[in-house]
């Protein structure tokens, strides 16, 4: 008789376990995503721009690597940076210009958005995958008389 309940009390937590494995992966995309959160590096491609000014150069792309940032305007030379990051804020060591940056995922996407209160300029940077061949590619109606992100106007 003990061992028919045991039986179905084992039954009852392996099922438990099961169905809190299906709540549980419907978010592990989420948890992996927010490993690095805060990690700026890879390759990002400017997908919107909003404030008073607006002079960066449309799909700018940007590659962070630990402590460079390589900065292309479409048919432009590249201009490479030193930048660091501390407590949210990434700051253009050159030039001196800071942005306060977050990371964040949306639908499917990496998104990273840098405000500079001094220049009050927000810019939204979308990650590229590694083999993303057209970023950076010149747009039609692309105006040549920008300057990227990491420069004052």
């Amino acid at each position: 008789m003990k061992s028919k309940y045991f039986l179905r009390i084992f039954n009852s937590l392996i099922c438990l376990a099961l169905l809190s494995l299906s709540f549980m992966a419907a978010n592990c995309n989420d948890i992996l995503n927010a490993l690095g959160s805060d990690d700026v590096t890879g390759s990002w491609l400017l997908t919107d721009q909003s404030g008073s000014q607006y002079d960066i150069c449309n799909n700018e792309t940007v590659v962070f690597s630990s402590t460079t940032a390589t900065l292309t305007c479409p048919s432009s030379t590249p201009v490479t940076r030193s930048y660091t990051t501390a407590n949210g804020v990434l700051t253009y060591t050159d030039t001196g210009i800071s942005y306060n940056y977050s990371v964040s995922s949306s639908t499917g996407s990496t998104l990273l958005t840098m405000t500079n209160s001094n220049l009050h300029r927000t810019l939204q940077y979308t990650k590229q995958a590694a083999d993303n061949k057209s970023a950076g590619m010149q747009q039609k109606n692309d105006k040549q008389n920008f300057t990227n992100s990491s420069e004052l106007k």
